[in-house]
């Protein structure tokens, strides 16, 4: 008989140690167990199952030691299964229909097929009968081949929508790592799934390429003003800024992903030898350090070109990291430069809170918590 404890956190009751170290005792010749005052039978079929909703939790060795820890986190791969899923059930229910019936049926015909087979290896050992002669083996036998055939068609129309599906999963995995900035950011799939569903009101179009871009453009600007309601005003660009680096490391080379994503100081952009992208332009940087002052003495460094062959071999990330190393003073609206030109003007100009516009979102089980700084007066909002 099995048990669910359901959402946990970093530490369990003290209670639950007999079960944990399955201390069980013999009286009257059953297996029995006490919990707190009260001694209960046991059975050797009980299981016990916890689970815990915590993102990230750090659990004790001497808990570790007592369970099976199993990871069932949701990985990039298979949000995105799932999101795809969603968006051809919306925008082709009846593929999406299509498909699970096959898949259904396929199962099926496998199960008849293992019936057959073990029929098959049964006539071998007894020597008796020609397994050609076997219709049924052979109808099952090519079911099955134009069942996968078909079934094959149907994931081909369905990875049209795969882009879609990708994207979001990519905006999802990042709005989860705003926790390491506040650890009050967090953000659970069954907020984000909601919304995801929320995109399919976007402009529509008969060719599938700018559906997807409506799509996208329209999902991603609107969970970027839905996340935005609850950041503090210093966390916004870097959240912008956040979004683009994730798209452009799951859309760039191998080669731009290692430098795009480097520690950024002087330090370990041009004397470290992790960052090889900058180690033929080293010497370069010091024997002609004058090359280098204009972006020095600029009001504006960001604008400013880098010399050669520097602004021909650096991605504009890379350049900016430079610009950090030169005039860290300017990174924040070199920041919002290369946010504007990623993702557009309107990421680095979030929208004012609407009170009315998050009351709709919110239900009788979904309240709206209110963090007040000091001195802060929400009551004004309500006039």
């Amino acid at each position: 008989m099995p048990l669910l404890l359901e959402n946990i956190g970093e530490e369990l009751d003290p209670s639950l140690e007999p079960l944990l170290l399955k201390q069980t005792f013999k009286q009257g010749g059953v297996d029995c167990i006490r919990l707190g005052e009260s001694v209960i039978e046991y059975s050797n079929d009980f299981r016990f199952y916890i689970t815990t909703k915590l993102w990230n939790p750090h659990y004790l060795p001497e808990l570790a030691t007592k369970v099976s820890l199993l990871n069932f986190m949701i990985t990039p791969e298979g949000l995105e299964d799932q999101l795809l899923g969603i968006v051809v059930a919306k925008e082709r229910p009846e593929l999406e229909e299509e498909r699970n019936a096959l898949i259904l049926q396929s199962a099926e015909n496998k199960r008849h097929l293992k019936e057959t087979e073990d029929k098959i290896l049964e006539t071998l050992q007894s020597s008796e009968g020609n397994i050609l002669e076997d219709e049924r083996a052979i109808q099952i036998l090519d079911s099955a081949k134009i069942m996968s055939n078909e079934i094959t068609k149907k994931q081909e129309s369905r990875e049209g929508y795969r882009a879609i599906a990708k994207h979001s999963s990519i905006l999802f995995f990042s709005i989860t790592e705003l926790t390491n900035i506040d650890p009050m950011y967090q953000y659970s799939l069954n907020w984000f799934l909601p919304m995801f569903c929320l995109l399919f009101i976007s402009n529509k179009s008969k060719i599938l390429e700018r559906r997807l871009q409506f799509l996208i453009d329209h999902f991603t600007y609107n969970l970027y003003c839905n996340v935005c309601r609850s950041l503090f005003e210093k966390d916004k660009l870097l959240f912008s800024f956040l979004l683009c680096c994730k798209l452009l490391f799951n859309h760039s080379t191998k080669n731009d992903l290692i430098y795009s994503i480097a520690p950024i100081c002087y330090y370990t952009v041009l004397l470290t030898k992790e960052l090889d992208c900058y180690l033929s332009h080293r010497e370069a940087f010091f024997k002609n350090p004058e090359d280098f002052k204009p972006i020095y003495d600029s009001k504006d460094p960001y604008t400013v070109g880098l010399p050669a062959p520097w602004c021909e071999q650096l991605n504009d990330l890379q350049k900016m990291i430079i610009v950090r190393c030169l005039r860290p003073d300017k990174i924040v609206p070199a920041v919002r430069k290369y946010v504007t030109c990623s993702l557009g003007k309107k990421f680095v100009q979030p929208p004012p809170f609407d009170l009315s516009k998050s009351y709709l979102d919110s239900n009788s089980t979904i309240p709206l918590v209110f963090v007040l700084s000091a001195g802060a007066d929400p009551m004004a909002s309500k006039s």
